[in-house]
């Protein structure tokens, strides 16, 4: 019984003499079978509360009443790495990396540095496995970290995303009909059951998707900076036009009032521009949240698309729109565009303030007399080597 409380207190990561405490409290099986992942989960979740100030007892109590269930640890959300043989430092040296960077991974990532005694678990093999082939391609730890972070930003907002969609969609609606916490729990519990691998597989689906199209794009730029360094690239006669809008402040609006208010005004905006681009002829071609990108047969369609944008978007009840739009040559693949057009428009619409519409020189060159443009000057955008001529575009009184 001693091993089997001590193995559950070193999976758990918690104090050997909490999870006595808690078999004493009938919080855990006194019976060594039933000593297993759930009672590690369990043991975890307690001593969580615990350090926030709860205590078993009560917690035991509510049990007891029936007003709280503890059935969500069962579910599969729930079931977390295996722990492995050996420490956080054991780990470390045996795989010739500083404690230190295995600490600096789990603050990337947004976690608690883990204590050097802890057992490590598969995953941190996982991630000592990542910084070890970049390391090898000669990248430095700073950098594996930095993307490390991103990974789990991204994941953490997918996470509460969720969580604030399940609270106001499906649980508000039955707390109304008089549930309690407990059979509250219970059918966020079953509703996890079915729904969690679901939504994680979606999750891969939508990665390896936008991976594919980030990787496309990277490998048509070396193709188009190959073709400009031969020489061989044809001009095109009659090159079309990318649009980018983005929403300024979409960011901070997502911090302050929450994913589900920032996914609504997305949708109002996904209308508007939509609406506007058919009407000018152009069409939309990706969304990027907080904005989307354009094509435009021609570039004086897409900048008075533009101006109506910037010029409807507060009308809407929208942030302030901001556009930059470039013409030249595109690659067409699965109806996506790729290619040096593509990232241009894009940096001129981040450079671009709020409720303007800048545009490159080649796009103001072939829009016409029917809009006027002030030039800019030359501009030194983010990832272009060389200052770009801008303008902001108007209309004609």
């Amino acid at each position: 019984m001693s091993d089997n409380i001590r193995e559950v207190a070193e999976r758990a990561n918690v104090p050997e003499v909490f999870v006595r405490e808690l078999v004493a409290l009938g919080a855990l099986p006194a019976e060594e079978p039933g000593l297993g992942p759930r009672a590690v989960r369990r043991a975890r979740l307690l001593h969580a509360w615990v350090q926030a100030g709860l205590s078993v007892d009560t917690i035991m109590e509510l049990v007891e009443r029936g007003a709280l269930s503890l059935a969500f640890l069962d579910a599969p959300v729930m079931a977390a790495p295996e722990r492995l043989d050996r420490s956080y430092r054991q780990l470390a040296e045996e795989r010739g990396v500083a404690l230190e960077f295995l600490q600096a991974v789990y603050q990337a990532l947004g976690f608690a540095p883990p204590e050097p005694a802890a057992r490590a678990g598969e995953d941190d093999v996982t991630l000592l496995d990542i910084a070890e082939l970049f390391r090898g391609g000669g990248v430095g730890d700073d950098a594996t970290l930095r993307l490390l972070a991103v990974y789990a930003d991204s994941l953490h907002r997918i996470a509460k995303a969720e969580a604030e969609f399940y609270e106001t969609n499906v649980e508000r609606r039955l707390r109304a009909t008089g549930l309690d916490e407990r059979r509250l729990i219970e059918h966020g519990t079953r509703f996890g059951n079915r729904v969690i691998g679901l939504l994680e597989q979606a999750i891969v689906m939508i990665y390896r998707r936008h991976r594919e199209h980030v990787w496309t794009d990277h490998a048509i730029n070396h193709v188009e900076e190959a073709l400009e360094g031969s020489g061989l690239q044809q001009r095109v006669p009659k090159p079309p036009a990318i649009c980018f809008v983005d929403l300024t402040g979409y960011t901070r609006l997502t911090e302050e009032r929450g994913d589900e208010v920032a996914a609504q005004v997305a949708g109002r905006l996904a209308g508007l521009v939509n609406d506007i681009s058919r009407r000018r002829g152009g069409r939309p071609v990706r969304w990027l949240g907080d904005g989307g990108m354009f094509h435009f047969p021609e570039p004086r369609a897409a900048v008075a698309a533009g101006l109506d944008m910037v010029e409807r978007a507060p009308a809407a009840g929208l942030p302030d729109a901001h556009v930059g739009i470039h013409t030249g040559p595109v690659v067409f693949q699965d109806g996506d565009v790729y290619g040096a057009t593509v990232n241009l428009a894009a940096r001129i619409a981040s450079h671009a303030p709020a409720g303007q519409v800048v545009v490159s020189e080649e796009t103001a060159s072939r829009s016409g007399d029917q809009l006027r443009f002030r030039p800019l000057g030359p501009v030194h955008l983010k990832g272009v080597a060389s200052p770009v001529a801008l303008y902001q575009a108007h209309r004609r009184p």
